[in-house]
């Protein structure tokens, strides 16, 4: 067995002076840490100080300028001016809204539908309507009207009118004609009887040469409507489209800040064959785009319908 014979303060007073001299090391290295942060931070304060005495000038001289420039913009000229500036660029900028229109939709228009008139009008901020007039010669190529147009982008509904049927129908049998005699639409019964047929026929009898119809022949710079075996026909669009054009007056007369749009009025208007409505002037006898011509073979009678 050992035995411990060395007094239990010994051990104390070793541990004493190891704590002292660790407190002392922690003093020194707080006083460094001390000593510097206070110079890093007066250095970073002196640092901010001459910062914000450099910027206080740019800072005054930017203030002074956005004093005098708001004291301008809110000047009763000022606003006017930049009200008469504004509706200017939305005028200039509409000049080209209706060219733009007519030479869209040219190429939607079929080759076999001639036309003598084209114009549009505003129907509201996101609406407008789209009239055309010209010639076609047979029901398929009224029919294909419809499948042409409604390729348009935005179109939101299409109606057509003014066909007239040529072709020959099987009508029912009456008194007059017991057989139902081929004849056209606009022909009455054709009788039974030989010298009432005769009559008929000679009563029927049309002009076989020049005839002047539809400005034809006439050596004049007039528009050529539909000839005697064509049809003129009208076709209404509807579109999603801005047309309107900024109204000045109101504009001015309100002091507001930009130009105020408002529809505009129809001006002439389809008109009738060769005339041209709508500001600007719309584009007269232009061809076709690209879909072919129908063939001319013979339908059905046609009548006047819509297709919304």
């Amino acid at each position: 067995m050992k035995l411990n014979l060395l007094p239990t303060t010994v051990s104390k007073g070793a541990q004493a002076k190891s704590a002292g001299l660790f407190s002392a090391l922690i003093a020194v290295a707080g006083l460094v840490l001390g000593g510097y942060l206070n110079v890093s931070s007066t250095k970073a304060l002196d640092q901010a100080r001459s910062d914000q005495q450099a910027s206080t000038g740019p800072a005054l001289e930017a203030y002074t300028k956005s004093t005098e420039a708001d004291t301008i913009m809110n000047d009763v000229k000022s606003v006017a001016l930049i009200r008469d500036a504004t509706l200017a660029q939305d005028m200039i900028k509409h000049n080209d809204v209706y060219p733009d229109l007519y030479e869209g939709i040219k190429p939607y228009i079929p080759s076999f539908f001639r036309i003598n008139s084209l114009s549009a009008s505003a129907g509201g901020a996101t609406s407008a309507t789209i009239t055309l007039i010209g010639t076609i010669d047979t029901y398929e190529q009224y029919a294909n009207l419809m499948l042409a147009f409604s390729r348009y982008p935005g179109l939101v509904s299409i109606s057509r009118s003014g066909f007239v049927s040529r072709d020959e129908i099987v009508p029912n049998i009456n008194a007059t004609d017991t057989e139902g005699k081929p004849r056209r639409p606009d022909q009455g019964p054709i009788p039974d009887d030989k010298l009432e047929r005769l009559a008929y026929f000679q009563a029927s009898v049309q002009q076989q040469g020049y005839n002047s119809e539809g400005n034809f022949g006439t050596g004049t710079d007039s528009t050529r409507e539909a000839m005697p075996t064509s049809s003129l026909v009208t076709v209404t669009m509807s579109v999603t489209k801005n047309l309107q054009t900024p109204d000045p007056r109101q504009t001015i007369t309100s002091g507001a800040s930009g130009a105020a749009a408002a529809p505009a009025a129809p001006m002439g208007g389809p008109g009738g064959p060769g005339s041209v409505g709508g500001p600007p002037p719309g584009a007269s006898a232009m061809g076709g785009g690209d879909t072919p011509p129908a063939a001319t073979k013979k339908g059905k009678k046609g009548a006047d319908d819509s297709s919304d």
